[in-house]
This record gives structure tokens, sequence and C-alpha cells, in this order.
């Protein structure tokens, strides 16, 4: 008995030492390819937790491989926009102008019951009270009421000194455009932490910290 106990405890200490270093989002915020690691994390601790016939190394090499997979994936999304789209997905514009798009709700699967679920949790009764809805990578919804004064759309069309073509795309802008903006502001793209531009074609960036 005392054996299956420790060998819970020294278990579930590992696991929790897994999840911390995998970062503080809460779980509705995962990522979809964290929360599958996060599961199959949780059924490989199962095991050996409360079977005497497992090694505890069977439980403990294969989280440390998931976690040493998911820092990989990290360092993929870290290193291109384009990686990160493959593997978490791209932010989804559904509803705009009170009208929702069909196209992307047709091939997201939605039912108008799941869009009006999410709109009650955020106190909009309306779809036509609704300027703009995104489907994040996450699978929340993020709306822009009418309410709010706000007539165009912001996004980031720079993150971490590398362009965003799917958000560049939600508001219609090119490559060229973005490059010949930076050269006017006399500001290199790679020393760009973010830049956020609206469909009125509104700029704000914030610079990176210069290494002392």
């Amino acid at each position: 008995m005392l054996i299956v106990f420790f060998r819970a405890l020294i278990l579930y200490c590992i696991v929790f030492l897994v999840i911390r270093l995998m970062g503080k989002k809460e779980l509705s915020k995962v990522q979809p390819f964290e929360l599958a690691i996060i599961i199959v994390i949780s059924d490989l601790a199962s095991a050996p937790m409360s079977s005497r016939g497992l090694s505890l190394l069977d439980g403990i090499i294969p989280i440390i491989t998931l976690l040493l997979a998911y820092l990989v994936f990290l360092l993929l999304n870290h290193s291109s926009n384009k990686v990160q789209d493959i593997v978490c997905g791209k932010p989804i514009l559904i509803i705009k102008d009170g009208k929702i798009i069909e196209k992307e709700f047709n091939s997201q699967k939605y039912t108008v019951s799941d869009i009006m679920s999410q709109l009650h949790e955020k106190g909009i009764f309306s779809i036509s009270n609704v300027k703009y809805a995104l489907i994040e990578t996450n699978g929340n919804l993020s709306v822009i009421s009418n309410d709010k004064n706000i007539n165009s759309l912001p996004v980031n069309i720079i993150e971490d000194g590398k362009l965003s073509e799917n958000n560049m795309a939600l508001i219609g802008i090119s490559t060229g455009e973005v490059e010949r903006l930076l050269k006017a502001k006399k500001i290199k793209l790679d020393d760009v932490l973010y830049g956020q531009m609206d469909s009125d074609y509104k700029f704000t960036y914030q610079l990176k910290q210069k290494e002392v």
C-alpha cells in the first residue's frame, strides 16, 4: 500500500512539474496540440501510478519525451508564423457587420446555436449587434459589438518581427504595402515586437527593447 502511495506521489510531482513548465495558460486557452499533450501525459502517468507491474521509468520517460516534443513545438511556433498557422490554426472572421460569413460558418461546422451560446456568454443577444466576431485558434469567440463604437477590425500584422499573412489577409493588405509602410517610418521588420493595423489602415506598433 505504501509503495502505491509513493509511486502516485512521485508521478504526481513529475506531471505537476511538466504542466508548470508548459506555462500558466488557463485550460480554455491552450492550443489543440497542448491539450493533446496534457491528455496523453495524464494517461501515461495513470498506468504506473496504480500498477506494480510497471516501473516508474515506464511512466517518467514517455512524459519527459512529450515535454521535449512540446518544447520543440514551441520553438517551431516562434520560428515561423506559417508553422504556427499549421500547428495552431488561424483565427477566422465568422461575423462581420451583423452578418454571418456563411463560407467560414460552414467550413468550421458551426451551428447558429453554437454562435448564439458564445455570444450570450458575452452579454450579446443579437447577431445584428456584432460588428466583428473572430474564432480564435483555441476555439473561443472574440467579439466586437456595435456598442463599442469601433468601426474597423484591429489585427496584428507583425508579431515578434514576423509578418502574419493570415491577419494581413483579413484586412486586405499586402506584404509590399507593409514593407513600404515600415520603410516610410524608417523601422526594420525584425525590430518590431508587434504591429497592429485596422481595416482603416491605422497602424500602431511597439519596437523591441535594445539589449544593453
